[in-house]
């Protein structure tokens, strides 16, 4: 034997072991026959130092091998579909060139540029070690060596009689029993390699990740309608949105969908655009806004998207995770009668001092004429926000359904608690009617209509406020009188 033979591993960095035990194996296995002098493997980690040009050598490196070896474990390469062309160019005119992929995920996961190739997928092991205390046993040698990865390695030995079985110097059964060991313990590396994947995950709380393709440092005005959102089946149940389910991967949809699937009588939800600022205060290198916005799950429950992560990519891509963090039970541990009544004291009380107790200050400084229209457009989403606020606070306390507040307040007023409901209801309605979204610019010329509709809504608003207040009151005074009452008299 007078040719050279060799061989070029490409891997991802996170698949190193692999590479370096692919590597030794088949040196290994070359040792024992008339390759030890004639088979080079490459690994670029080991010849390429920082620093250096690496294209030049990688083609130089394709170009004298016979083998090219692609390792693929989920995590691909990004320079194997270069290593897997270039490969394929130059040698497509000769016959005795071979690409070959080794890999340990189900087919359907492979990409589409290693389909095209020969591949032998590698069998799982269990009992993971470190692969020189890796052994086989006598029981294991017929399986290891009938393997897929064992009849890779009897094909790339026999490829210019590297290693063969016939070689005059080995005992009888040396060549299956090496060739079976080289197979367990390259593996067992696949195996040391998929230990620190995840395996199985559970999560603990509603999630989704948003990702803004190819962004980099570009500053956007809006998050772009095409914009992946990936979410747990839990986030998008919350939401109530029943998307297609693929055992591929996690429910998802696009940034401009969801919008459109969340929007209720025509006008977005706001959580949205809390989470839309979060995004773009940290494209900008800030913190994320302290406006307190909440969604109501269709299970009840209040909840609140919290950007926990940003993750900006060398290819320009950013990712950005939120959990949906389920607010705290915040009910009074009083009776449920007096724990209700107190609730809507509170809550008629802190709509009153957000908006009616320095009346001119909203006239004016709020929605008046003085103000700017910047200051005016916030403060007409500001009050969007505090409309969700004070429904999901009613939520979270217990006070949100007529039926459990007209128990609190006695039968008696069973008909003033109803056109409560009903008149709220009927003002935020017409309100929501006028008020543009919360993503629709406020300009000179509809500021007058809007303020029209704003002011219509406060009025008829603070009305019902006073008067629920007086209620309310009243209804507590009355209760607490009665306890007291009921206790003397035992």
């Amino acid at each position: 034997m007078s040719d050279a033979s060799s061989a070029f591993i490409s891997y991802h960095h996170e698949d190193k072991i692999i590479g370096e035990t692919l590597n030794d194996q088949l040196i290994f296995l070359a040792a024992h026959g008339d390759g030890r002098r004639f088979l080079n493997c490459f690994l670029d980690t080991r010849e390429i130092q920082r620093g250096m040009a690496w294209k030049p050598i990688i083609d130089e490196k394709l170009g004298d091998s016979d083998w090219l070896v692609v390792i693929y474990t989920g995590k691909q390469s990004v320079y194997c579909g270069y290593e897997i062309g270039t490969f394929s160019h130059m040698h497509k005119l000769s016959s005795d060139k071979r690409v070959m992929g080794l890999y340990d995920v189900d087919e359907e996961k492979l990409p589409d540029i290693l389909k095209e190739t020969e591949n032998t997928r590698v069998p799982p092991i269990d009992n993971v070690i470190d692969t020189k205390d890796v052994t086989v046993s006598a029981n294991e040698v017929n399986t290891w060596y009938n393997s897929p990865i064992g009849k890779f390695l009897v094909d790339f030995c026999s490829y210019r009689n590297l290693y063969i079985q016939t070689h005059e110097k080995e005992e009888p059964g040396a060549y299956a029993s090496n060739i079976a060991l080289a197979s367990k313990r390259i593996a067992n590396a696949f195996a040391l390699a998929r230990g620190t994947d995840v395996k199985e995950e559970t999560p603990s709380q509603p999630s989704f990740e948003i990702t803004i393709k190819c962004i980099g440092d570009n500053r956007p005005e809006k998050i772009p309608g095409d914009t992946a959102v990936v979410g747990t089946s839990l986030f998008f149940d919350i939401l109530d949105l029943g998307l297609p389910i693929s055992w591929s991967q996690a429910p998802n949809t696009t940034w401009e969908k969801l919008q459109k699937l969340l929007k209720v009588d025509g006008k977005e939800a706001p959580w949205t655009y809390k989470v839309e600022a979060d995004i773009l205060r940290g494209i900008r290198g800030r913190t994320t806004s302290d406006e307190d916005v909440t969604l109501r799950g269709k299970n009840g429950k209040v909840y609140r998207p919290t950007l926990v992560r940003h993750q900006l990519f060398y290819n320009g891509d950013r990712k950005f995770y939120f959990v949906l963090a389920e607010t705290l039970d915040r009910r009074f541990i009083g009776s449920p009668r007096s724990s209700l009544l107190l609730t809507a004291l509170i809550l008629a009380s802190r709509w009153r001092f957000s908006y009616f107790e320095k009346w001119s200050d909203t006239n004016e400084r709020k929605f008046g004429n003085i103000i700017s229209l910047a200051e005016f457009a916030d403060n007409c989403k500001q009050l969007i926000y505090n409309i969700e606020w004070i429904e999901h606070e009613g939520a979270e306390l217990g006070s949100s359904e007529p039926r459990v507040m007209i128990e609190a307040f006695g039968q008696e007023r069973r008909a003033r608690v109803e056109r409560f409901f009903d008149d709220w209801e009927k003002a935020k309605r017409q309100l929501f009617t006028n008020l543009p979204g919360i993503g629709t610019e406020i300009t000179d010329e509809n500021r007058a209509s809007i303020q029209t509709a704003v002011f219509d809504f406060l009025r008829e608003t603070r009305q019902q406020s006073a008067e629920f207040l007086e209620l309310a009151v009243r209804a507590y005074s009355e209760y607490v009188i009665s306890e007291l009452e009921t206790d003397r008299g035992s």
